[in-house]
């Protein structure tokens, strides 16, 4: 199948600080590709909305994969979805992402048909499932694990078995060089974790990912870093360098491979506050670091 990936337009006023790579998109696209389909990857970041209806009426995709991270991205959403299934009624029409899982139902039915199915949880293991299901038989949609349709919800989203498997499709983004955080201009973004194991109030992330915490090789994480040419790279980690043993691991790992590069991060006021922090900044680069408190207790 032929399958373009899409992320949404910038948030108002947001690329006066940044315009962040769309990683977790790019992992989707790189398991849709693994999985046999031809795969193309657009960014309404960096493109314009005129740059996706001719790649649509070009290209022909068999399903479109949209990715959607921000609850103001849904109107955005809703109405390229019905744009896009007006010229193609029989091409697949997917949204997943953070902000849709937790608004599956509320998407589907602004949509009114517009959209077939929204995934929750984590795509890369959602996706290819899909698009079998899709191929196979279309109305067995609702059934796939993790799948929400008008006619019904699978089983909860299942997790990704280890983050080691995964690699970004960076490949597929053309306009590298618009990606930028702060002063990190140009900047790649890049995981070594996912999930938190706190229950705060004010974040779904815990509710996202189940409490899991699920780390990154050291070795496979420096790999993936040194094949990234920006100077800049955002941690897209919720809560990086809870466990200061993985983070010295990652240190030494980068520093094996003599990688230099400039990081921004985003942490728990109780990471920085450990008795023995992370060298990972210290003997890669210069970093910086932006948290939060928290009032929570860790899963055992």
């Amino acid at each position: 199948m032929k399958v373009l990936c899409l992320h949404p337009s910038g948030l108002m006023y947001t690329e006066i600080f940044l315009r962040l790579e769309p990683l977790g998109l790019e992992l989707v696209a790189a398991a849709v590709r693994r999985a046999g389909h031809e795969v193309r990857l657009l960014d309404l970041q960096a493109a314009a909305h005129r740059d996706y209806i001719r790649i649509l009426d070009e290209f022909r995709p068999d399903a479109v994969l949209v990715g959607m991270n921000y609850l103001a991205n849904i109107p955005e959403v809703v109405d390229l979805c019905k744009a896009s299934k007006a010229r193609h009624p029989r091409m697949l029409i997917c949204v997943g992402g953070h902000s849709a899982s937790f608004t599956a139902r509320e998407i589907l039915e602004h949509a009114q048909g517009a959209i077939d199915c929204v995934v929750r949880g984590e795509g890369e293991e959602a996706a290819p499932r899909v698009l079998a299901a899709w191929r196979d038989d279309p109305k067995s949609l609702h059934r796939v694990d993790g799948v929400t349709t008008l006619e019904g919800a699978g089983l909860p989203p299942q997790q990704i078995h280890s983050l080691d498997d995964l690699r970004p499709a960076r490949d597929l983004l053309p306009n590298r060089k618009k990606y930028f955080i702060g002063v990190l201009d140009p900047a790649a973004s890049i995981e070594f974790s996912r999930g938190c194991p706190w229950d705060c109030s004010f974040c779904s992330a815990w509710t996202f990912y189940g409490r899991s915490y699920r780390k990154i090789a050291p070795e496979l994480y420096a790999e993936d870093l040194a094949s990234i040419r920006e100077p800049g790279v955002f941690f897209v980690d919720g809560v990086a360098f809870i466990q200061p043993e993985h983070g010295d691991a990652i240190a030494a790992a980068v520093e094996k491979r003599r990688i230099r590069k400039r990081y921004y991060l985003e942490t728990g006021t109780c990471c920085c506050a450990t008795r023995r922090s992370s060298g990972a900044g210290r003997s890669s680069g210069s970093s910086t670091c932006s948290s939060a408190s928290r009032r929570s207790t860790p899963k055992d």
